[in-house]
């Protein structure tokens, strides 16, 4: 099936790309399909912490009110279940201590600049767009900084495909404000640290090119198969319930 039509309206992102990264057939169902999304709790927990942090670093919340918060709104924001018990009071415990334990500074930022900022680019005449949790300037330069709600990388090539999103955005913050980022970082609020990485325009030309292939390859692929992994298709895939490789496929009942 040639899906021109349909990919030549689409803006491109880094989480849509990474998505056919993860599984074509979920790229398809979400994107060329339209199938509806369902909501994991994970991912909800996560958008709670970046809610409460955005809102924090936009003067929107006050540090001592962010405990609170959290813990009022844990209930309607998490409405999903966790696979297991011991998950849910794990995460619910992790964002509870970061929040009473957070000083109002990531590290050593002395200056905001952005704050979830949603940015409409082209790349090499591709329409792209993206969300930036924060850029704040430091004593060294500029840092873009994003929200995760991931605890340990599994590896290091698992760390190295989500500073792609990173170097994405710095084409962005270069147009904006004329000079490159010094450091990328995550501040990975589950496990209440800061992950540092310096910035490189070698890493990031890497990554402009793996964007652009990837684009290419979706346009070129005619059969979007599924890659399944058990936990991912069972508990995360927003599309579980339309992909019959997942326990929650509604097919099944």
């Amino acid at each position: 099936m040639d899906n021109s039509f349909f990919l030549d309206a689409m803006s491109w992102s880094y989480s849509r790309i990474s998505s056919f990264d993860q599984c074509p057939r979920m790229f398809d169902l979400i994107y060329l399909k339209c199938a509806d999304c369902v909501d994991n709790a994970f991912a909800q927990w996560g958008s709670l912490g970046h809610s409460i942090l955005e809102r924090y670093f936009s003067q929107k919340a006050d540090l001592w009110d962010l405990s609170q918060l959290y813990k009022r709104e844990y209930t309607t924001a998490v409405t999903e279940r966790f696979p297991y018990s011991r998950l849910e009071d794990s995460y619910y415990d992790r964002g509870l201590e970061y929040f009473e334990s957070f000083s109002g500074k990531l590290a050593d930022e002395k200056e905001i600049l952005m704050v979830e900022d949603r940015y409409t680019a082209a790349l090499s005449g591709v329409p792209v767009v993206g969300i930036v949790d924060l850029v704040v300037r430091n004593s060294s330069g500029l840092v873009i900084c994003d929200h995760k709600s991931r605890g340990k990388w599994k590896s290091k090539d698992e760390r190295r495909k989500y500073l792609r999103q990173l170097n994405l955005y710095s084409i962005y913050i270069h147009e904006k404000y004329g000079e490159w980022p010094k450091e990328l970082w995550f501040n990975k609020f589950r496990e209440g640290c800061i992950d540092r990485e310096p910035f490189s325009e070698i890493e990031m030309q890497a990554d402009i090119d793996w964007f652009m292939q990837s684009i290419d390859k979706i346009y070129k692929t005619k059969d979007f198969v599924a890659r399944p992994d058990r936990f991912f298709c069972d508990h995360l895939c927003s599309v579980r319930e339309d992909c019959e490789h997942s326990e929650s496929f509604i097919g099944r009942h």
